[in-house]
């Protein structure tokens, strides 16, 4: 089985199929959240997520139109007095979730993947998720949001699509069983990429790429394919063993901006 990524459409407007952003309590990168948010068919706030979109709405200045959250979901430990009732009167759904065995990250996915499932209008439908989240923070918050991405990837009541986690400066995705085909434009990515072994060693195969490896064992604490470069609008990975973690380097467009 191939399974075909077209990850440039997520930036350019024309996604692959319908995609749900989901804004965690994250400093936002806002040239990643003016690329994805206005084609999303649902936009779902994580707890103080929703403080994080209030005030890249507050902030907006590119022309872009702001856009109400269809839900705030979580614990709402963290969501501020004021944002809250800024979105209920705009009469966005506050979804207060109290249990402490289960993140505000999965509580969203869950119930994204419900509403999406039941409507009728959805059921035979995958619905995508882009996470706007960040890696440059606390080390196992980072760590963290990579966990909810294999979680995700192997849970039908968390997700009926794939998920992609949108971070300042890349875009990562859990690569899919059997051959993985990875297709790029011009303009989207920069030429660094890297394929991690996060859940142990694994043999990966690639084609496309400056050093393309044939069976070649990685794993931490061994060989890792990191700062590897496209060289081909077609990118071909497999391997064998456990689903190792694809990332690509934004192009500096939709890159974190940040101050010197």
């Amino acid at each position: 089985m191939v399974t075909e990524w077209r990850p440039c459409g997520l930036l350019s407007g024309k996604p692959a199929s319908a995609y749900a952003v989901l804004l965690l309590n994250q400093p936002l990168n806002k040239n990643a959240v003016d690329a994805v948010i206005s084609g999303a068919a649902m936009l779902v706030c994580a707890d103080a997520g929703a403080d994080r979109l209030y005030n890249y709405d507050s902030e907006t200045s590119n022309g872009l139109k702001t856009r109400l959250p269809d839900a705030i979901v979580g614990d709402l430990d963290s969501l501020t007095k004021e944002v809250a009732e800024h979105y209920s009167r705009k009469g966005v759904k506050i979804i207060r979730d109290p249990d402490q065995m289960s993140t505000d990250f999965t509580k969203c996915l869950k119930w994204i993947n419900d509403v999406w499932t039941n409507d009728i209008n959805n059921r035979e439908k995958e619905l995508d998720v882009v996470v706007l989240g960040g890696l440059g923070g606390r080390v196992d918050q980072g760590f963290s949001q990579i966990h909810h991405l294999y979680m995700a990837a192997n849970n039908e009541k968390l997700l009926s699509g794939r998920i992609y986690l949108l971070s300042e400066q890349s875009l990562t995705f859990v690569l899919s069983e059997g051959a993985n085909v990875v297709l790029i434009e011009p303009d989207f990515f920069e030429e660094n990429v890297g394929i991690i072994p996060v859940l142990g060693r694994t043999n990966i195969t690639t084609d496309g790429l400056e050093w393309d490896v044939q069976d070649w064992p990685t794993e931490f604490g061994g060989q890792l394919s990191t700062s590897n470069h496209i060289r081909s609008d077609r990118v071909e990975i497999s391997f064998t063993g456990p689903m190792p973690l694809f990332t690509l380097e934004l192009a500096s467009r939709f890159a974190a901006v940040y101050p010197r």
